[in-house]
C-alpha cells in the first residue's frame, strides 16, 4: 500500500530504543499475514512454536489469531469460537470477545459502515510527522500505534488514528485528570480523512491483560502481586522497570483490594468527566490502560457524548452496555440521550464483576446470532438481575457485593446516582476495618487456629479473674466459657450451680435458656424465658419466648406473643419470625407484610429472603403472577446462605417457574436443583413437584433422576432466626 505526500516508508532498521522488539513483532506479523492471505493456511500455534517470544505481544497475537479464525470460517469450516479461543489461554477471554464482536458487526447491515476499508498507514510508515513504529492495538473506530515524534527529538508517543476523529480529540482536550490519558496534539490528514490524536506513551498493558492473566486458572487469584509482574513482563525496558515505583496496594494487597483500588480510581475519573458534561459510553477492560506505576487510565472516548458536541453514535461493546444503551441500539428510530452518567456506572459494574469472578454478570452471550438477537437476549437477562457475585467469589464480602449489584441494576434510578457516589463507596471498602475483615475471610484456617489459642488463653484468664468473684458469678462465668466452646451440657450444670446459689440471677437464667435452645430443648428454654418474664418483663425475653413457641410449632401462640412487641421494637429478627409463623399458618398476605418490613430494616437477613421467596412460590401455585422480584429474593437467599437442600430446592423451583416465560433461565433452575440433590435431596421428589413440570423433558433433569443420590440427610434451612445468635 502507498500513501500520498503525508506518508513515506521507513526502513525496518530505523526502529531503535524501547520499541525494537515490539516493532520486530509487528513486522513479523505483517509478513506472516500477507503469506497466510496468499496461501490461505493460517496457523498461529505453529507460528508461536517457532517464535516463542512473540507470545508476549498480546495485540499482535490477537490480530493473528483473529486472522486465522476468519480464514477458517471463510473456508467453510464449522469452528466454535469458544473452542478456538481455548487454544490461547493467555488471551482466551479477549480473543473470544474480539471474535464475537467481529462476527456481530460483520453480520448486520446497520453496522457495515463501520467496517468500510480505510487507507490505513502501516507500522514503518511516516504519517503526519510521526514515525509509526508498531501497532499497539485496534478497534472498530481506530488503530493505535507506538510512534516517534521527529519534531520533538524522537520522543515515544502513542498515536491514535481514526476517521474524522476530531470530535474525540475535542472531548479529550477538555479533560485533565490523573486517570484519563491526556492529549498532546491533534492533526487531520485531508487525503485519507484520518485524524491523528497524539498522546503520551505509558506502556501497553490494559485491564484486558489483567483479566486474561487473572482468569488463566479456574480459581481467582488471592494476591494482586501478579499485576506488577505483568507490568514488568510487558515493559519494553525491563532493566529500567522499578517494582518499587508500582502502587503499594498492587504489591501487598489482596486481589479483591487491587480490583477495588482500580475501580475507585476509574469511578473518580468518570465523576470528573461527567462533571465536564462528558459520558464515556464504551467502558470495557481494553479501554483502561495500566501505567507502569499501576495507575488505571481511561482510553478511547470515540463513542463519548458531550453536551456541547454533536455526537449521535449509538454504540458500545455489547456485554458492557447498559439496558438503556441496548434499547437505543434495538430501536429503529434515532435515539438521543439513551445514555447518561449512570450508564457508565453500569459498565464499570460489569467490569468489576468480571474481574472478580472471571465471568460476565448476566451469563455468556449466545453465538452465531444476529446483533439484534444478541442485544435482545442480553436485555432480557439484565432485567432478571445479575448472577450472585458471592456464589462465584466468596472473598467478595456482602458490602462490596451490594455496591456492585447496585451498579448492575436494570433501572438506572436504583444504581448509584453518580460515579462520585460509587467512588466514595468503593474507597470505604478499602478502609482498614474492611480490609482486615476480608483478610480474615480469606484466611479462615489461620484465624480459626488463632481463635482456638485465644480461647484457651481466655479460659485461663477467665478462671483467674473468676476466683475473685462470688461463687454464683464464678459458676456463671465458667458456664459461659464452656457454652462458647459448644460444651452445652457442662455449661448448663454450671448455670444450675449459679442459680442454686442465687435463684434471682437473671443473666444465668438467660444463659441457661439459650443453652437449652441451642440443644434443641425448646420446652426447657421456654420455661427459662418465662421465668425471666415474670421476674422483670423485657422485649428480649418475649422475643425468645416467641421463637421457642414457633420452634415447637405453636404458631398462633408465637404470633400472639410477638405481635405485641412490633410497636416497641423494629427488630428484623422479630419481623421475620412473625412472618414465618404466618407463612406456616397459610396467611400469605400477613407473612409478606412482615417479611418485607424485615428486609426493609435489614436486607442482609437470609432467612427473610428465603421466607419471602416461599410466600411468592406459594402465591404462584394459587395463580398469582410470578415476577422478577422472586428471582431477586432467590439469589439473595443463596448469596447470604448458608447452603441447604431446602434452600436450593426452592430457588430451583423459582427459576423453573420463571423459565416458563424466559427460557434462558432453564440452566439456572437445573443447576440449583443439582445443588439440592448434592445436599441430600431425593431427586425423584422433583418428578411429582408441579413446579418442575416445565423442565421435566430437559436432558439434565432426566440425568438427575438416575442420580444415586447423596448419603447426606437433606439439610434444612434456618428460616427462623435465633434472637440470641452471636451472644
Amino acid at each position: 500500500m502507498t500513501h500520498n505526500n503525508s506518508t513515506t516508508r521507513l526502513d525496518e532498521t530505523a526502529a531503535h530504543g524501547t520499541c525494537q522488539s515490539l516493532q520486530s513483532a509487528n513486522h513479523l506479523a505483517s509478513r506472516i499475514k500477507r503469506r497466510w492471505q496468499e496461501a490461505g493456511q493460517a496457523d498461529v500455534a505453529a507460528l508461536l512454536a517457532n517464535h516463542p517470544g512473540l507470545e508476549r505481544y498480546r495485540s499482535v497475537v490477537l490480530d493473528l489469531a483473529l486472522e486465522e479464525y476468519r480464514q477458517r470460517a471463510q473456508a467453510g469450516e464449522e469452528i466454535s469460537s469458544e473452542e478456538f479461543a481455548q487454544r490461547f489461554p493467555h488471551i482466551q477471554r479477549s480473543l473470544l470477545m474480539l471474535i464475537e464482536v467481529d462476527k456481530l458487526l460483520g453480520s448486520n447491515s446497520r453496522w457495515t459502515s463501520l467496517l468500510e476499508e480505510t487507507d490505513w498507514p502501516q507500522a514503518g510508515d511516516v504519517f503526519l510527522g510521526f514515525h509509526l513504529m508498531a501497532e499497539l492495538g485496534r478497534g472498530t473506530f481506530g488503530r493505535v500505534f507506538l510512534a516517534s515524534e521527529t519534531a520533538l527529538g524522537g520522543r515515544s508517543v502513542a498515536v491514535k488514528l481514526a476517521p474524522y476523529g476530531g470530535q474525540e480529540a475535542e472531548i479529550l482536550g477538555r479533560l485533565r485528570h490523573p486517570n484519563i490519558v491526556s492529549v498532546y496534539s491533534v492533526q487531520e490528514d485531508s487525503d485519507t480523512g484520518l485524524t491523528a490524536v497524539c498522546m503520551p506513551y505509558l506502556g501497553r498493558t490494559t485491564l484486558a491483560d489483567v483479566l486474561d492473566r487473572a482468569c488463566q486458572n479456574r480459581s481467582q487469584p488471592t494476591s494482586c502481586r501478579f499485576v506488577a509482574d505483568l507490568l514488568r513482563e510487558q515493559s519494553e525496558d525491563k532493566a529500567e522497570f522499578e517494582v518499587s515505583s508500582v502502587d503499594r496496594i498492587l504489591l501487598r494487597g489482596t486481589y479483591v483490594e487491587g480490583v477495588v483500588h482500580f475501580a475507585a480510581q476509574l469511578a473518580e475519573a468518570l465523576a470528573y468527566a461527567h462533571g465536564q458534561g462528558v459520558c464515556h459510553r464504551d467502558l470495557k477492560p481494553s479501554n483502561v490502560l495500566i501505567s507502569l506505576e499501576g495507575r488505571p487510565l481511561l482510553l478511547d472516548f470515540n463513542l463519548s457524548s458531550h453536551e456541547q458536541v454533536d455526537l449521535r453514535k449509538v454504540g458500545g461493546t455489547i456485554p458492557y452496555m447498559a439496558p438503556e444503551q441496548l434499547r437505543a441500539l434495538l430501536s429503529t428510530e434515532e435515539r438521543e440521550g439513551s445514555a447518561d452518567p449512570r450508564s457508565d456506572v453500569f459498565s464499570l459494574g460489569v467490569i468489576l464483576f468480571e474481574l472478580l469472578t472471571g465471568s460476565l454478570p448476566f451469563g455468556p452471550l449466545p453465538t452465531e446470532r444476529p446483533l439484534e438477537k444478541v442485544a435482545g437476549h442480553l436485555l432480557s437477562q439484565q432485567e432478571c438481575g445479575p448472577n450472585p457475585i458471592r456464589e462465584r467469589n466468596r472473598c467478595v464480602d456482602p458490602q462490596l457485593a451490594k455496591w456492585i449489584e447496585r451498579c448492575l441494576a436494570f433501572n438506572p434510578h436504583q444504581r448509584p446516582q453518580s460515579a462520585g457516589e460509587l467512588a466514595a463507596g468503593l474507597r470505604r471498602q478499602l478502609a482498614t476495618g474492611r480490609r482486615v475483615k476480608r483478610w480474615a475471610s480469606a484466611h479462615r484456617l489461620w484465624v480459626a487456629a488463632a481463635g482456638c489459642l485465644l480461647t484457651v488463653l481466655l479460659i485461663g484468664v477467665g478462671m483467674f479473674v473468676a476466683l475473685q468473684d462470688p461463687y454464683s458469678v464464678r459458676q456463671y462465668k465458667y458456664g459461659r466459657l464452656l457454652a462458647a466452646q459448644g460444651q452445652l451440657a457442662s455449661a448448663i450444670r454450671y448455670f444450675n450451680q449459679a442459680l442454686q446459689a442465687d435463684p434471682q440471677y437473671a443473666e444465668a437464667i438467660l444463659a441457661r435458656g439459650h443453652a437449652h435452645q441451642k440443644q434443641g430443648n425448646f420446652h426447657l428454654a421456654f420455661e427459662d424465658f418465662q421465668i425471666l418474664s415474670r421476674m422483670a418483663p423485657t422485649t428480649e425475653s418475649a422475643i425468645c419466648k416467641g421463637y421457642c413457641l414457633a420452634k415447637l410449632g405453636h404458631h398462633r401462640e408465637a404470633i400472639a406473643e410477638l405481635e405485641t412487641l412490633v410497636g416497641k421494637s423494629k427488630s428484623p429478627v422479630l419481623l421475620n419470625n412473625i412472618g414465618y409463623s404466618y407463612l406456616q399458618l397459610g396467611k400469605l398476605d400477613d407473612a409478606r407484610q412482615h417479611l418485607e418490613r424485615a428486609l426493609g430494616a435489614n436486607d442482609q437477613l437470609a432467612a427473610a429472603h428465603h421466607n419471602l421467596l416461599i410466600v411468592l412460590l406459594t402465591s404462584a401455585s394459587g395463580g398469582q403472577p410470578f415476577g422478577n422480584r422472586a428471582l431477586y429474593h432467590a439469589r439473595r437467599a443463596v448469596e447470604l446462605g448458608p447452603p441447604s437442600a431446602e434452600l436450593y430446592l426452592n430457588v430451583a423451583a423459582a427459576f423453573a417457574l420463571a423459565s416458563e416465560t424466559t427460557s434462558s433461565l432453564v440452566p439456572s433452575a437445573l443447576d440449583y436443583l443439582t445443588l439440592a440433590v448434592e445436599h441430600g435431596l431425593d431427586p425423584h421428589s422433583a418428578l411429582t413437584d408441579p413446579r418442575f413440570f416445565s423442565i421435566r423433558d430437559q436432558q439434565a433433569f432426566l440425568k438427575l433422576m438416575v442420580f444415586t443420590g447423596s448419603t447426606k440427610i437433606p439439610t434444612r434451612a434456618n428460616r427462623l432466626v435465633d434472637p440470641l445468635a452471636g451472644r
